[in-house]
């Protein structure tokens, strides 16, 4: 027969176990919307998913994991937006709240998070997404403009078409792929970026960093007019590039180099101050 103390410790470790299940609460808030609208995300204490429904239905369910923090919604007209705020003093993962938004194709996103991933998957409308530390992947995100901003988060993009692009971060990765937006625009101070797919027609890439590696990675199909300039690192190129006049750009053999291949139908601007810049065929 167990002693005493045995019981015990058995029912404090038992009720111990239980409290994290208990302390966990979901809040769910569903809205009826019009084409077009705008859904606002606002979470400092964890990661947001946002995927596309059918219907016109917006549907947030946010998973707290304790009591110690709280949801606040708010409906003006055809614009909806969530807010994350603490009632009390939190530590660790007890302020934790994981967002996942479902809105109909053509909604107009916004997400602001601290250090929680944000994840986006084929969503139509335009895009405002803000990560300090976190990591942003989106994919099959078409048609509309897409901003991202991170300060050290990666962002990674895919299966995009016929868009606006504009990703800056300060220290955080870029890689891009399947992306043929209309203007395509990668800024990092010391990130790494990576391209890999096919230019489309009429679009205009540019991929500027400071110290990080650009790789440009297409088809040899590609019908893209090229610039490619290192101030203090080197390029390199596996494309037959078509000479061409260009006022005010000098080649520079292992530094710089501008051509066309195939019909020079989309533009290539790359730019580093002392990183590689590698052009290269699929």
């Amino acid at each position: 027969m167990p002693s005493k103390m045995h019981v015990t410790v058995v029912l404090l470790l038992a009720v111990a176990a239980a409290v994290p299940a208990a302390a966990q609460v979901k809040r769910e808030f569903r809205y009826t919307v019009a084409p077009g609208a705008s859904v606002a995300v606002y979470n400092e204490y964890g990661p947001v998913s946002v995927r596309a429904i059918a219907g016109r239905q917006v549907v947030v369910v946010a998973t707290l994991a304790s009591g110690k923090v709280e949801i606040d919604p708010l409906q003006a007209g055809n614009r909806l937006e969530f807010r994350t705020h603490a009632l009390e003093r939190i530590s660790g993962s007890d302020g934790s709240v994981h967002y996942d938004v479902s809105v109909p194709p053509d909604a107009n996103v916004n997400v602001r998070v601290v250090n929680g991933p944000i994840t986006v998957e084929n969503i139509l409308g335009d895009l405002t997404l803000l990560d300090d530390a976190g990591t942003v992947d989106l994919r099959n995100c078409s048609g509309g403009h897409v901003r991202v901003q991170t300060i050290s988060g990666p962002v990674t993009l895919s299966e995009s078409s016929n868009g606006y692009i504009d990703i800056t971060s300060v220290s955080g990765n870029v890689a891009l792929k399947n992306v043929t937006g209309r203007k395509v625009t990668v800024n990092t101070n010391r990130g790494a970026i990576r391209y890999d797919g096919d230019v489309g027609q009429n679009a205009a890439y540019s991929l500027i960093n400071n110290t990080g590696n650009i790789d440009f990675i297409a088809p040899a199909s590609a019908s893209m007019d090229v610039t490619a300039r290192s101030v203090s690192g080197t390029v390199e190129n596996d494309f037959p590039l078509q000479p061409k006049r260009r006022t005010g750009f000098a080649p520079q053999p292992g530094r710089a180099f501008t051509g066309t291949s195939n019909a020079g139908s989309s533009t290539v601007e790359l730019r580093s101050f002392s990183g590689t810049i590698r052009v290269k065929k699929r």
